[in-house]
């Protein structure tokens, strides 16, 4: 060959060769600008949503709620338009598609993940779209918990009261768990709610009975893993209580809660409301409140009835 067309050739080559280095060097430089200025927005973010647990206003709370996500999306949106060819905030959930994909994960518990994936993408665009605004809300121990829809639906196959709600300022620990096929992310949360109960008060104002459970039906205390960009210091979930009986006139709905710090110390918070009791809310007249039992109150209030325990179904992983 004609040394000048070789050395041509070899000129054209490590031409060729630097471009695609620097291009490559370009690129890994942008992905690494990529991540930290998502993980700047989500600094902020951490340090910003402890202030707003603190309201005890439910007005200026949800406020504060609606401002503090309007900002906080609005400034991804602004990151995905700097980077638009990293805009990928769901990898946690085509992660877990794909392990069902490849048998690595059954039919029964897919269906699972897939309920707590609605439960948590109703949340993400509730806070995405500026209308995160809960029916309830309170404060205690540096953690709020927003009742966010309460409805009569059908549960187990008879009408019931659903509650959905978020829990935040649960604390949380994420760990790496390293085996032969690689690295994976394990988070543990400390959350647990020990008793949902509901005092029941007639026209009198006496005592008219109650309805108690523990934990929720559902429970999703692992959110990030379903929406990458869903704030990680939220619990979601659901719980059922029976149709209230036609002749109780007020509710004081109280939740105990308990989350435990990196050192071990109990969190335990506890939060009341009083529930205004919706006509949709009650059996009909004259119904009579199926499988509740009577336990004998104080003195001057007299039996009390007690609603029926019903197992759970569904909960959270």
């Amino acid at each position: 060959m004609n040394p000048v067309v070789r050395l041509l050739i070899l000129v054209i080559i490590a031409a060729g060769l630097g471009g695609w280095g620097v291009h490559a060097y370009q690129v890994r430089r942008t992905e690494e600008e990529a991540k930290l200025d998502l993980l700047r927005i989500q600094r902020d973010l951490d340090e910003r949503v402890p202030a707003a647990r603190e309201i005890a206003n439910a007005e200026e709370y949800n406020d504060e709620m609606r401002q503090l996500f309007r900002w906080y999306f609005g400034a991804v949106r602004e990151h995905d338009n700097r980077f638009p060819d990293q805009k990928d905030h769901d990898r946690g959930w085509k992660d877990l598609e794909h392990k069902h994909a490849v048998n690595l994960i059954k039919g029964p518990e897919f269906e699972q993940f897939q309920a707590n994936h609605a439960t948590v993408d109703g949340v993400y665009k509730l806070l995405q779209s500026g209308k995160y605004d809960p029916v309830l809300t309170g404060s205690s121990m540096g953690q709020h918990f927003d009742l966010l829809k309460i409805e009569r639906d059908q549960h187990d196959g008879k009408p019931m009261l659903r509650f959905d709600f978020a829990w935040w300022g649960a604390q949380r620990k994420v760990m790496a768990d390293k085996s032969d096929t690689g690295t994976t992310r394990r988070t543990e949360v400390a959350a647990t709610v020990q008793s949902i109960s509901l005092e029941l008060l007639d026209d009198k104002g006496k005592k008219y009975g109650h309805m108690d459970l523990g934990e929720p039906n559902t429970k999703v205390p692992d959110q990030d893993r379903y929406a990458d960009l869903l704030p990680p210091n939220v619990v979601l979930g659901t719980f059922w209580l029976d149709l209230i009986p036609h002749e109780a006139q007020k509710g004081k709905l109280s939740i105990a809660c308990s989350t435990r710090t990196v050192e071990g110390h109990e969190l335990n918070a506890k939060f009341e409301w009083d529930l205004p009791l919706k006509d949709d809310y009650k059996l009909a007249e004259g119904q009579k409140w199926e499988g509740a039992s009577e336990e004998i109150g104080d003195e001057d209030e007299g039996p009390q009835a007690v609603a029926p325990k019903h197992p759970k179904k569904g909960k959270g992983k």
